[in-house]
């Protein structure tokens, strides 16, 4: 027969047990991917996303390819702009940096130039005018 003291202590185990499974999950959850300073990342339902601070999805082209900008300004206009590089940043995991026609240094992720939308559009939106134009795509790690 269990005294009021070990039911306590009992109950106290069992409830550290159930409080340590609730909290594994998220212990055991991965690491946001490793971004430039001019690169957010956000967590979703589904994992991370890179995107600029006011949530709006970073993109790629397909016309860009092995680490070379074949998007040019004829192919930016005023709508899809380069994610400038600083001077002084560092290639590091999946982030490269690439210089464009003009000589001006874009990141890139996965030999893949990175593009910010210049629009005041929703997210959704943006989203929606990508896939319309079919050659950009989000940015996703």
């Amino acid at each position: 027969m269990h005294t009021n003291w070990q039911r306590l202590i009992l109950g106290t185990g069992i409830l550290l047990a159930a409080l340590a499974n609730s909290i594994a999950p998220h212990a055991l959850a991965a690491d946001p991917p490793w971004s430039p300073v001019e690169i957010s990342v956000f967590e979703t339902a589904t994992g991370f996303d890179f995107a600029n601070d006011d949530g709006i999805p970073f993109f790629t082209n397909d016309r860009d390819s092995g680490g070379k900008v074949i998007c040019d300004d004829a192919c930016t206009g005023i709508v899809w702009l380069p994610v400038w590089a600083r001077a002084s940043a560092q290639p590091m995991g999946g982030w490269s940096i690439v210089i464009r026609p003009d000589k001006a240094p874009q990141w890139a992720y996965k030999d893949k130039p990175v593009y910010n939308y210049n629009g005041r559009e929703t997210r959704d939106e943006i989203i929606g005018l990508a896939k319309q134009d079919g050659h950009w795509h989000t940015l996703v790690p």
